[in-house]
């Protein structure tokens, strides 16, 4: 049974069509979904909106790649080709090149030829490994402010200690799969250590407000 991963995320499905297309091209299997629930797939302090997920079968990854890299080319050598890393300084191709796994593999097959093109010399096109992807650090003001929660969670005000549990479980198992199919961990050791440690602290709150509230109504 094929094992479907989320490859790319789009803002309405007409912005998916040019990935849609080159996949019913090749015949590659695929799941277009409207995605509701986002808890458990952005980190403490994200944005939440309203996003479609295109999924394909993990052992497809590296596959798409190399048919999105190869359509960027025939795309750079058609007449009129026109893209918004175009007006890109080298400094900041020389960026999107040293942290490839927030990119996809046309943007960066067509970085790769565009520095190339101004330093006048071969660029290697980077790969996409577990080993590129860095780990999110959580700030520290969202590292305090669950602790804080937490604590006053420990009150009558149960539902903080629920929300300090929760924020910590989110960060905690948020993982993402990368565009060779590898998925790993979103969040660093530091940040993860002190999810876990929230939630820990959550649970201790909420089991001394459940104590207070049962010697409130046993008075």
């Amino acid at each position: 049974m094929l094992q479907y991963a989320t490859y790319s995320r789009f803002y309405s499905p007409d912005d998916a069509q040019f990935l849609i297309t080159l996949l019913d091209q090749h015949h590659i299997p695929y799941a277009l979904e409207h995605e509701v629930n986002q808890l458990d797939k952005v980190y403490l302090g994200g944005t939440l909106e309203a996003l479609f997920v295109l999924q394909i079968p993990k052992e497809k990854f590296n596959h798409v790649n190399l048919l999105l890299a190869e359509q960027a080319k025939k795309d750079m050598a058609q007449p009129g080709f026109e893209h918004l890393m175009q007006s890109y300084s080298v400094a900041e191709l020389q960026e999107i090149l040293h942290d490839p796994s927030e990119w996809n593999a046309y943007d960066l097959q067509v970085a790769t030829s565009l520095l190339s093109e101004k330093l006048q010399a071969q660029v290697p096109l980077p790969s996409i490994s577990a080993d590129s992807f860095v780990p999110v650090r959580l700030e520290l003001i969202w590292i305090l402010l669950g602790y804080i929660v937490s604590l006053l969670g420990a009150s009558y005000f149960f539902y903080l200690a629920i929300a300090g549990f929760l924020s910590g479980l989110v960060v905690y198992q948020s993982k993402k799969t990368l565009k060779n199919g590898t998925t790993v961990k979103m969040y660093d050791k530091w940040s993860r250590m002190h999810s876990r440690n929230i939630m820990i602290l959550a649970t201790v709150c909420m089991a001394i407000n459940f104590i207070l509230l049962m010697k409130l109504f046993t008075r």
